[in-house]
């Protein structure tokens, strides 16, 4: 048999022990990659039809990476590198360059640690700078951090309507000001799903059970941004008008219109959680009165609304809402994938679905 190449598929045999056990080797160049010796301890998880082994030690998947600013040239691109490589696990992010870095661009670069939760920097000099994460993951559930951004999402869109119906455009600012915070939440997110795609203990102390279901925690936090942003658009469509709003008599109109979005964007999020099937079923039901509600609002505007700006502005905000709407209704769809996955173990109480028991 030919050498074997690392992280090419390879085929091993199945051996039976005394006793009854079984066991298989490992390839060399995967025990020698981790600094494993006899008697070192492995995680091991059932992962579909598979049997994920991994070192005990979640420390040892740390990865460090260099940026080099001469082959990127400007700082944007510098940034989302770094960002990039923070939401997909890195632990230190160096940033160098063959000459001295300007003093404008190593203010940028220091700013961008703001922008990341839980890093610092731990060195710098002319040449270079080095970000490492000091606080991560920890054994935090991906179903508290998923309910943390659901609750950020859903008090900017009804910050957002309190804003309207008040005239109150310095709430208004200040929802569009929980941009930052949000983003910050969501690449830890991101982070937290990276690091548990490659080491299965992360994914289990994060309450994940199988490679199929962190696809659908993708899915989910995917949307739930989509419908922070839309939630903010609503300010910012008012900060745009920038005065009271004369069509005051179709806001109403608005706010039944939001209301359902929320009602929807809640069920979504709790049919995810609570693995709750029927409430999936609820949401994809109510998009239909989403559908009827924008429409009449939109034709009620192009009728009665003489103001130009106040006519834009409502039809803005309601295609933002009914987006949020169409986005609860992907978060559904994440939620039903999770319940109905083929792979999924039988949970005693659950109902039953043809031959699948959920």
């Amino acid at each position: 048999m030919g050498r074997i190449i690392p992280n090419h598929p390879s085929m091993r045999v199945l051996q039976e022990i005394k006793g009854g056990s079984f066991t298989v080797t490992l390839p060399r160049w995967w025990v020698e990659k981790y600094g494993l010796n006899k008697g070192a301890r492995l995680f091991t998880s059932e992962d579909g039809c598979s049997l994920r082994l991994a070192v005990n030690d979640p420390s040892r998947i740390r990865k460090d990476v260099v940026i080099e600013i001469d082959k990127l040239g400007d700082m944007k691109s510098v940034r989302y590198c770094i960002l990039t490589y923070y939401m997909q696990g890195a632990y230190t992010i160096t940033v160098k360059s063959s000459t001295a870095i300007s003093s404008d661009r190593k203010k940028k670069l220091r700013e961008i640690r703001f922008e990341m939760h839980g890093v610092e920097i731990i060195h710098e000099d002319s040449n270079s700078i080095v970000f490492n994460v000091i606080s991560d993951i920890g054994r935090e559930k991906l179903d508290d951090v998923i309910t943390t951004i659901h609750e950020i999402a859903l008090f900017a869109h009804k910050d957002s309507i309190h804003a309207l119906n008040e005239n109150n455009l310095q709430l208004a600012r200040e929802v569009v000001d929980r941009e930052g915070d949000m983003l910050r939440v969501y690449r830890k997110l991101i982070r937290h799903l990276s690091l548990a795609s490659v080491h299965p203990e992360i994914a289990y102390t994060s309450g994940v059970r199988d490679s199929n279901e962190l696809i659908t925690y993708a899915l989910l936090a995917r949307d739930l941004n989509r419908v922070f942003y839309h939630g903010i658009y609503i300010s910012k469509h008012l900060l745009r008008l920038g005065r009271t709003m004369k069509a005051y008599d179709l806001i109403p109109q608005v706010n039944s219109l939001s209301e359902l979005a929320q009602v929807m964007q809640q069920l979504a999020v709790e049919a995810f959680i609570d693995r709750d099937f029927q409430k999936v079923i609820a949401v994809t039901g109510m998009m239909g009165d989403v559908r009827e509600a924008e429409e009449k609002l939109s034709i009620d505007v192009m009728r009665r609304v003489r103001d130009f700006e106040d006519a834009i502005t409502l039809l803005f905000i309601a295609r933002d809402v009914r987006r949020i709407a169409g986005y609860s209704v992907a978060m559904a769809d994440a939620a039903a994938n999770r319940v109905l996955s083929p792979f999924a173990p039988r949970r005693a109480g659950g109902f039953s679905i043809g031959r699948i028991i959920i």
